[in-house]
Protein backbone atom coordinates (compact mmCIF):
# COMPACT_ATOMS: atom_id res chain seq x y z
CA UNK A 1 0.00 0.00 0.00
CA UNK A 2 0.99 3.10 -0.72
CA UNK A 3 1.01 6.53 1.57
CA UNK A 4 1.06 10.36 0.10
CA UNK A 5 4.19 11.97 1.26
CA UNK A 6 2.57 15.74 1.33
CA UNK A 7 2.97 17.38 4.85
CA UNK A 8 0.13 17.12 7.26
CA UNK A 9 -1.29 18.91 10.20
CA UNK A 10 -1.12 17.10 13.78
CA UNK A 11 -4.36 14.41 13.98
CA UNK A 12 -5.60 11.33 16.00
CA UNK A 13 -4.81 8.13 14.78
CA UNK A 14 -7.01 4.76 14.88
CA UNK A 15 -4.50 3.87 18.21
CA UNK A 16 -5.37 7.20 19.93
CA UNK A 17 -2.23 8.43 19.21
CA UNK A 18 -1.37 11.69 17.88
CA UNK A 19 0.87 12.17 14.49
CA UNK A 20 2.02 14.35 11.69
CA UNK A 21 3.84 13.84 8.58
CA UNK A 22 6.86 16.65 7.80
CA UNK A 23 8.94 16.08 4.25
CA UNK A 24 8.10 12.40 4.08
CA UNK A 25 8.62 11.28 8.00
CA UNK A 26 6.07 10.23 9.87
CA UNK A 27 5.97 12.07 13.13
CA UNK A 28 3.99 10.56 16.07
CA UNK A 29 3.29 11.53 20.06
CA UNK A 30 1.70 8.72 22.45
CA UNK A 31 0.84 8.47 26.40
CA UNK A 32 2.86 5.99 28.01
CA UNK A 33 1.86 3.35 29.34
CA UNK A 34 4.15 2.28 32.04
CA UNK A 35 4.99 5.81 33.10
CA UNK A 36 3.42 9.13 33.41
CA UNK A 37 4.18 11.69 30.72
CA UNK A 38 3.90 10.69 26.75
CA UNK A 39 6.78 9.22 24.54
CA UNK A 40 7.64 10.69 21.03
CA UNK A 41 9.00 9.14 17.86
CA UNK A 42 10.30 10.51 14.33
CA UNK A 43 10.37 7.81 11.45
CA UNK A 44 11.02 5.00 12.81
CA UNK A 45 13.08 5.96 16.36
CA UNK A 46 11.84 7.15 19.38
CA UNK A 47 12.66 10.22 20.87
CA UNK A 48 15.26 9.61 24.06
CA UNK A 49 13.37 10.35 27.68
CA UNK A 50 9.78 11.05 28.59
CA UNK A 51 7.95 14.38 27.77
CA UNK A 52 5.62 16.06 30.49
CA UNK A 53 2.98 17.36 28.07
CA UNK A 54 2.37 16.54 24.70
CA UNK A 55 3.00 19.63 23.48
CA UNK A 56 6.85 19.39 23.95
CA UNK A 57 6.62 15.77 22.97
CA UNK A 58 5.08 17.02 19.72
CA UNK A 59 7.83 19.99 19.56
CA UNK A 60 10.44 17.35 20.36
CA UNK A 61 9.40 15.38 17.65
CA UNK A 62 9.11 17.82 15.09
CA UNK A 63 11.95 19.88 15.55
CA UNK A 64 14.55 17.70 17.97
CA UNK A 65 15.42 17.44 21.75
CA UNK A 66 15.10 14.68 24.36
CA UNK A 67 12.55 14.16 27.00
CA UNK A 68 12.87 15.10 30.27
CA UNK A 69 14.75 18.52 29.16
CA UNK A 70 13.41 21.78 29.75
CA UNK A 71 14.49 23.51 27.31
CA UNK A 72 14.39 23.42 23.61
CA UNK A 73 15.50 25.56 20.58
CA UNK A 74 14.98 25.94 17.10
CA UNK A 75 16.12 27.83 13.95
CA UNK A 76 13.73 30.71 14.84
CA UNK A 77 12.53 30.02 18.10
CA UNK A 78 13.40 29.17 21.84
CA UNK A 79 10.71 27.33 24.05
CA UNK A 80 10.68 26.11 27.31
CA UNK A 81 7.74 24.43 29.55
Amino acid sequence: MSYPKQNTDWAISKKGNTWKRKNGVVLTVGRSKNSKGYWARCGDGFIKGRFDTMESAMYAAEFGGEGDDKEFESDDERWEY
